[in-house]
């Protein structure tokens, strides 16, 4: 690539969430990550930052994993395409890796159906419940209850489900059939009781919940998320746990359903299926639901060409394998509280951080400005720029700074990615 590539009438490439012509205003070709070497990336300037949010969360393994490459090139060498939309037969190793995943599931998830990204296959579990409720006789249960501020990914039917009204008001009118309750303010769940009672429960087909909120890892209240089972049981009411982002490892359990003993009806997963090395999703479901689809009148017909790729499959059966071989959810715990700890003795008595905080390898780092107020989204940014000036990557949302490394990340980067956020944080003065 040459600086003629980054010229702004030329270029082709539209990039995400940032405008392209901002891109091409502060960085250039010299800046592009060229290389990844274990917890590092490297720039093609040769210069070396330590990935302390692990991609987007979804790099639980590192950079340069020669088994998971080898079991990918392998797969695309034997076999790199079946088709399982029309065909129906898929490859072995999508045969295997839903057996895995059943394996390693909360009790009562026995059945796999793949896709290809998280918000996939939260759009999946949404048709797949209104679809349950009516294969049971029941067509009037469509509407499917969220919370407030959740995210649940960017297809239609996912951002519907999220509780986030400027995507709503962006990319609206969102289809009918959604609803969202607030966040608990009653551990107990009795709160919870009276809003789903509200509602109407012959009205409702499913909830969907994080149970760890990824946007600032709070988790949610054990006896609220029991409660939501309960009701979700007598009422004939689909129970869905979005573990996209929360799910292998990062809260410090294979699966944050674990932290409550909760089980759910749907569960869905992408990310750190494949350890951020191709792009898979996977909704798990029990049984009792399985069984509303298996004959010909009632089949699930949803799906995508590129649902189950054998490649993408051998990836996340190589990640689910390095996970147990290496301990790989108690070395992130171990991540999660060298981190807290270091940095709350290197931020101590610095005025914008009200709390440093860890569930897993999730280390939330609350900041606020000279007036108290959490720190604004473009001071956000601007200490992420910082941060990856000092050689340090780190990932923030509008309620929280983060690091989450990879769980494969040494104790002494860790110790190295604490000491350098912590000299940012202590030198950064928000915008007045």
């Amino acid at each position: 690539m040459t600086p003629s590539t980054w010229d702004r009438n030329t270029y082709a490439l539209w990039h995400g969430t940032v405008p392209t012509s901002t891109i091409l205003d502060r960085s250039g070709p010299q800046d592009l990550w060229v290389r990844g070497e274990g917890s590092w990336l490297i720039d093609a300037s040769g210069n070396r930052a330590l990935d302390a949010r692990a991609g987007v969360g979804n790099m639980t393994l590192g950079y340069g994993r020669a088994d998971v490459v080898e079991a990918m090139s392998r797969q695309a060498r034997e076999l790199p395409y079946v088709c399982m939309v029309r065909w129906e037969l898929p490859a072995p190793v999508v045969v295997e890796l839903a057996q895995e995943l059943t394996g390693i599931a909360p009790p009562g998830l026995d059945r796999v159906r793949f896709c290809h990204t998280g918000g996939a296959a939260v759009e999946s579990a949404i048709l797949m419940a209104r679809s349950y409720q009516r294969n049971n006789g029941r067509p009037d249960k469509r509407l499917v209850v969220g919370l407030r501020d959740s995210y649940h990914g960017s297809p239609m039917a996912a951002m519907a489900a999220s509780g986030q009204r400027m995507m709503h008001w962006v990319f609206g009118p969102m289809p009918e059939g959604f609803t969202h309750i607030p966040e608990p303010t009653d551990p107990s769940g009795a709160e919870l009781v009276g809003q789903l009672d509200t509602l109407g429960p012959e009205r409702i087909a499913a909830m969907i919940v994080e149970p760890v909120k990824g946007r600032n890892g709070q988790p949610l209240p054990t006896p609220y998320l029991k409660a939501a089972r309960e009701y979700c049981t007598k009422n004939d009411i689909l129970l869905i746990f979005d573990e996209a982002f929360t799910g292998f490892g990062r809260m410090g359990e294979m699966f944050a359903a674990e932290i409550s003993g909760v089980s759910p009806d749907l569960m869905c997963l992408a990310k750190g299926i494949t350890a951020g090395y191709s792009a898979l999703g996977a909704v798990l479901a029990t049984d009792r639901v399985y069984q509303a689809f298996d004959s010909t009148g009632t089949v699930f017909a949803h799906a995508s060409t590129t649902d189950g790729h054998p490649v993408a499959c051998a990836a996340a059966l190589a990640t689910i394998r390095a996970f147990a071989s290496e301990d790989l959810v108690a070395h992130g715990r171990t991540l999660g509280r060298l981190l807290s700890d270091r940095l709350n003795d290197l931020l101590k008595g610095v005025p914008t951080v009200r709390s440093v905080r860890a569930v897993g390898a999730y280390v939330g780092v609350d900041l606020v400005d000279h007036d108290g107020h959490p720190l604004s989204m473009p001071d956000r940014a601007s200490l992420e720029a910082a941060c990856r000036r000092q050689g340090v990557l780190i990932h923030y949302t509008p309620d929280t700074v983060v690091l989450m490394p990879p769980l494969t990340m040494s104790v002494q980067e860790a110790e190295l990615a604490a000491e350098r956020f912590a000299t940012v944080v202590s030198a950064f003065r928000p915008v007045p």
